[in-house]
């Protein structure tokens, strides 16, 4: 064997060496081996696991944080991670499709509890393509079906805490229900919808009775037409709705757009608010606190009386 040789057997060597290390570390992350491991596919059902599992789970996300849904793949090392999982929880539809395309297929699923969240949602379609609307967990009416999925998925995996997760089940449902008591004061709204920069509130419309507009679809990667953007602008001014939503997450160019167009062709000072898709926590407000912040935003627009 000649030095050349030699040189790229070792370096093959060290990189199966670290790829086994790396497994090593995302199989067993921070000492977690006598939890439930659940792997989540994004945010908000990883916040209802944990909520819910406590000090008796170790949840993971694979989708990282406040990053674009639609367009995230899986690595190599998410499958070792949902191969390694007790409990995987996806929510269904498009959201996360590569979960049932690309990463169950590789995995050994024997023993574990595998659990779509939306089980017993009923979906809608939204925006003008008519796809299946993903955005159910910021529905709080929908949320509570998804949290009662996780609980059911921790109580088979763990039948010894199932009184410790139903006494916090019980704390996040009561919450759940109460947002949804609360978003149900969107019926008495004086201005009939809501302009989005991302078609997302398809679910909380639904639920509680307005219109949303958006200036792109159900995909947050998409770009507006000026035919669209001259539409909402139209929609605006007809319907005297005056605020328009973004996510912080997202870049606000859109709404910015509109609220210029808007305001010099009637004169009337337009509003942008935050409006939260929940897909990670921020600058300290979690899944929950921000479903809160998005009902005192759309009670702002909508005109609902204090």
């Amino acid at each position: 064997m000649n030095r050349k040789q030699l040189i790229l057997v070792i370096g093959s060597f060290v990189a199966v060496i670290i790829l086994i290390l790396a497994s090593s570390v995302l199989r067993n992350p921070d000492g977690d081996e006598d939890k439930t491991k659940v792997v989540a596919t994004f945010y908000p059902l990883a916040y209802m696991a944990e909520s819910i599992g406590g000090d008796r789970v170790s949840v993971s996300s694979l989708v990282p944080y406040n990053s674009e849904l639609h367009s995230w793949q899986p690595a190599p090392q998410d499958i070792i991670r949902a191969d390694d999982a007790d409990v995987i929880l996806y929510n269904g539809g498009p959201a996360d499709h590569w979960l049932v395309d690309d990463v169950l297929p590789a995995v050994n699923d024997a023993g574990k509890v595998i659990v779509n969240t939306t089980q017993g949602v009923s979906y809608i379609t939204g925006g003008d393509e008519g796809g299946t609307d993903p955005h159910t967990w910021l529905s709080p009416r929908r949320a509570m079906v998804q949290a009662r999925n996780v609980y059911d998925a921790l109580c088979e995996a763990d039948p010894e805490g199932e009184a410790y997760f139903t006494e916090r089940f019980s704390t996040l449902n009561a919450t759940l229900a109460s947002l949804d008591e609360q978003y149900r004061s969107l019926d008495n709204a004086t201005v009939s919808g809501v302009i989005v920069s991302h078609a997302a509130l398809g679910y909380v419309a639904y639920d509680y009775n307005f219109s949303q507009y958006g200036v792109i679809g159900l995909s947050a990667d998409e770009e507006p037409t000026v035919a669209a953007i001259t539409e909402l602008v139209e929609i605006m001014q007809n319907e005297s709705i005056f605020t328009v939503y973004v996510d912080p997450v997202y870049k606000q160019d859109y709404a910015q757009i509109l609220k210029q167009e808007l305001e010099s062709r009637t004169g009337h000072d337009v509003s942008v608010l935050e409006m939260f898709l929940t897909l990670g926590p921020y600058e300290e407000l979690d899944y929950l606190e921000q479903l809160s912040q998005n009902l005192i935003n759309l009670r702002t627009g909508l005109g609902v009386p204090q």
